[in-house]
């Protein structure tokens, strides 16, 4: 329990029965939250603090009234929030990234209050403030007492004294509170205006860099489809910074997208070797092959061998400064993107533009791949060229509504389809070497009509999203 009151610049406590020496010393914290400051607006706070008796990350959350929290530690350890005290903070968060949305320099002075007989009651500080927002910057000197062993009627006695005094408690009690309460007013009034272009896309791409942070975890333990869902949401924001670019700085945003593909690289090894195991062993079971075939125990172990090796390497660049460099690049670049007069302008008309132009790429690459349609390469450009339009369309959804969403789901099955396909011609290669194996040959056989029948599928859904309109 802990009670902030305002100071006047250079202005001191009056003197405190029971107080000892000040003790001076700087803390250094970084505060977390979303976009829209959804931590901040639960009375929930998330923090990484140097310096001090209790330096760590920290997370604050409402106690039974606004003096009153419930305060969890963790050791300074990674550059981000253990999922320990991340998942105390879910609730609120509701899947966006979190972001270091404010810096804090403190130059405290602290000092114990202590009882008649020697007890702690009290820490009373002096602090002098400096918080950052991005390019604004504020300052204010504060006192704040936080009871520690006393009675809350020390509290109030306390304050009666220093209310003697000319010193007051704080309008924002919180720290965080006031040096955010401007950028929250101002994100409340966009809020109820038009929306802009680059906002929409921010909001999409904050919640895939929310899904890779909350996963991350689980991506490092290989827990069942966390290694999936990152490589999903980091294919996400490399399509969308690629589709979008026009609304941000160009060397920043093609430096992220540098760095993406590094990582979706090495999320895509472990996957690669799971949904090739998957795929084959489905075929086997299509094709009749006996459950104790030497096949299946081959393919087993080959490609568990291989998702072992590949998820080892993948945890082990997880561990690098270069992986802590791309995830801190993200948060920061989401909290300053550097939007263009483009990212500025009215969300529909200009987002409309950016998909017509991804379906422009898309149906280019559909005729040049009819013009050679035996080539997988070119299906396989062509599926990644409708990959950027459905993530596209996704990204555009709150600007559109229901109409986004029924064209990405167009999109979508033209993305199975030649997914499929891709499988398909992946699986082939993986055991052509060993062709002459009558399974193997069954294998390699039932490989190539899956194949015929998902360019079907996806030449017939390509034709169905392109001539459907937003």
């Amino acid at each position: 329990m802990e009670r902030a009151f305002d100071l006047a610049p250079g202005q001191q406590l009056p003197p405190l029965a029971g107080l000892g020496g000040f003790t001076e010393f700087v803390l250094e914290a970084t505060y977390f939250d979303t976009r829209h400051f959804a931590l901040t607006r639960a009375r929930h706070v998330l923090r990484r603090r140097v310096g001090g008796d209790d330096e760590g990350w920290h997370v604050k959350l409402p106690g039974t009234d606004i003096e009153h929290r419930v305060e969890h530690h963790a050791p300074l350890g990674s550059p981000r929030p253990p999922a320990a005290l991340r998942a105390l903070v879910e609730e609120p968060l509701a899947g966006q990234a979190l972001l270091p949305v404010a810096r804090l320099r403190t130059v405290r002075r602290q000092a114990e209050l202590r009882g008649s007989s020697g007890e702690l009651r009290a820490l009373v500080c002096v602090d002098d403030v400096a918080a950052s927002t991005g390019a604004n910057v504020q300052s204010w000197r504060e006192a704040e007492i936080e009871l520690a062993g006393g009675d809350p009627s020390l509290l109030e006695e306390l304050t009666g004294e220093l209310a003697a005094a000319g010193i007051h408690p704080a309008a924002q009690q919180a720290k965080i509170g006031r040096t955010l309460g401007a950028a929250i007013r101002l994100d409340d009034r966009r809020r109820t205006e038009p929306a802009v272009a680059g906002d929409v896309v921010l909001d999409y791409l904050s919640r895939q860099l929310g899904t890779l942070q909350a996963l991350e975890h689980g991506v490092l333990a290989d827990h069942p489809d966390a290694v999936h869902s990152s490589r999903v949401a980091t294919r996400r924001m490399r399509s969308a910074l690629a589709t979008f670019e026009p609304l941000f700085a160009r060397k920043r945003v093609r430096a992220l997208r540098a760095e993406l593909a590094w990582h979706a690289a090495e999320l895509g090894a472990p996957r690669d070797a799971e949904v090739l195991r998957d795929g084959l062993l489905g075929a086997l079971d299509s094709i009749g092959v006996a459950a104790e075939a030497e096949q299946r125990r081959t393919i087993r172990e080959r490609l568990g061998q291989a998702h072992a090796e590949a998820h080892a390497e993948l945890a082990a660049t997880m561990a690098t400064a270069r992986y802590d460099a791309v995830q801190e690049s993200l948060a920061d670049w989401l909290v300053d993107p550097g939007p263009t007069a483009a990212g500025g302008a009215p969300a529909q008309p200009m987002l409309r533009g950016l998909l017509d132009r991804a379906r422009g790429r898309a149906a280019v690459g559909y005729g040049a791949a009819l013009g050679d349609p035996e080539s997988l390469a070119a299906w396989h450009e062509v599926r990644k060229a409708a990959k950027a339009v459905r993530y596209c369309a996704e990204a555009v959804s709150p600007a559109f509504g229901d109409r986004a969403h029924a064209h990405a789901d167009a999109w979508e099955a033209v993305t199975d389809a030649f997914g499929e396909l891709q499988d398909s011609v992946v699986a082939r290669e993986a055991f052509a070497d060993e062709a002459g194996d009558p399974v193997i040959d069954a294998l390699l056989a039932f490989q190539i009509g899956r194949g015929r029948t998902e360019l079907a599928r996806g030449r017939a859904a390509l034709e169905a999203a392109l001539a459907a309109g937003l």
